[in-house]
């Protein structure tokens, strides 16, 4: 299966040192949750994997509150168990993944759905073929898992496949694989944190984000051994939740420039009285509606840069020179001036109405559009300042040690 080049690398029983003290090469991280069905059968065939291969590798399986014979059963063939505390896909993944020594590491889950024997055509693309990040996928040869629910097999997975693809550009097959390997080096750059079902999409994500070399291998899903964890529609919205945060491109600033310019258009046109209807200029109840797209847009707008702020310039983005070129032109100090600004002129335009409307005795203003206009500059003013103080506190660069 792999080249010369690399069989120093995979050697099982190249010495007789302590295997205890070796570095592993590879990682096997399966979470278990009440998995005494099919725990065995998959260290079973990780093991004689390992030994038909010549693999230097553990199996790490990390216990997340399980009360059958689990534990018992995975501590009694050899392998290493950690404990989770905390209930979750995910948490159990990262305590298992932080426990874990190999250079490489393979997740899967431990009820006998997918075949561990699998294992060096995964590692033949991580080592020999250069790829950075290898996921199974289920539908490459067709799916014929006829015990999963037609609403996964045919409804909720390739969806989600789609949308993720659509918002990240990637061109994935199946993202709710939970059959995947790579470097130490790619996991520590994804950088995963979800703690429940969505860590499996968090991975493609950020995978994708980090312009890692992606591939797939094609797998057969088997029947599972015991009790599914998986809730359709808590875990379903989890998924997409994570999917529209870690787009904020999309899902925040394109919609935000669309309604701030439809707003800021609607206010021009009212105030320089551009249409008329039947000799009459719009009014106040046009105005109102220039407010509320200017209001919305711009708040939208503002929670994309938040999001975008902490989600890839930490991450991702570190050397993207539109952040960069921002970052340098907005200051706090320009965003305090910029929203000061529009508060002021914004409320002066509001108290001479006032005073106007006063002198006339409360009667009707004569262009009272200018009120919308007026109230739309103190409202994103005032969310300007804000915006920057939280903008700037985000920006923060901690110093590098």
């Amino acid at each position: 299966m792999f080249s010369s080049s690399n069989d120093n690398l995979l050697n099982y029983k190249e010495s007789p040192v302590d295997e205890r003290e070796k570095k592993p090469l590879v990682s096997v991280v399966m979470p278990c949750l009440n998995e005494e069905e099919a725990i065995g059968i998959c260290i079973q065939k990780i093991q004689e994997t390992f030994a038909n291969a010549n693999i230097n590798g553990e199996i790490v399986v990390c216990d997340n509150g399980s009360t059958d014979s689990s534990v018992e059963i995975a501590e009694s063939m050899g392998v290493r168990v950690v404990h989770q505390s905390l209930r979750g896909y995910g948490n159990a993944y990262l305590k298992g993944f932080a426990h874990a020594r190999g250079s490489y590491l393979i997740m899967g889950d431990a009820d006998d759905t997918y075949d561990f024997r699998l294992i060096p055509q995964f590692l033949e693309k991580l080592i020999n073929e250069g790829y950075d990040f290898v996921t199974g996928s289920r539908y490459i040869e067709g799916f014929e898992d006829k015990s999963m629910p037609l609403l996964h097999r045919f409804i909720g997975n390739p969806a989600l496949t789609a949308i993720l693809n659509t918002l990240f550009g990637t061109k994935y097959t199946d993202v709710y694989c939970g059959f995947r390997g790579f470097s130490r080096k790619a996991y520590d750059l994804i950088q995963p944190v979800s703690p429940g079902m969505e860590f499996n999409l968090e991975l493609v994500i950020n995978a994708g984000l980090a312009e890692l070399k992606i591939a797939e291998v094609p797998i057969k899903l088997h029947n599972r051994k015991g009790q599914s964890k998986l809730r359709t529609f808590r875990d379903g919205w989890r998924s997409l939740r994570m999917m529209l945060l870690y787009c904020p491109n999309k899902v925040f600033l394109l919609p935000g420039f669309v309604l701030l310019g439809i707003g800021i258009l609607i206010h021009i046109v009212t105030l320089l009285a551009l249409v008329k209807y039947e000799g009459r200029p719009l009014g106040n109840s046009t105005g109102i509606f220039a407010t509320i797209f200017s209001v919305v847009g711009f708040n939208i707008l503002s929670l994309g840069l938040h999001v975008k702020t902490y989600s890839w310039s930490r991450r991702f983005d570190k050397s993207n020179k539109t952040i960069q070129k921002f970052y340098r032109f907005f200051k706090l100090e320009i965003g305090i001036l910029l929203g000061t600004g529009m508060i002021l002129i914004g409320g002066t335009i509001l108290i001479l109405l006032v005073i106007e409307w006063i002198k006339s005795n409360l009667l009707p203003l004569p262009n009272p559009e200018w009120a919308s206009f007026g109230a739309t500059l103190v409202i994103i003013g005032f969310g300007t300042v804000f915006s920057s103080l939280f903008i700037s506190a985000m920006s923060v660069k901690t110093p590098e040690i």
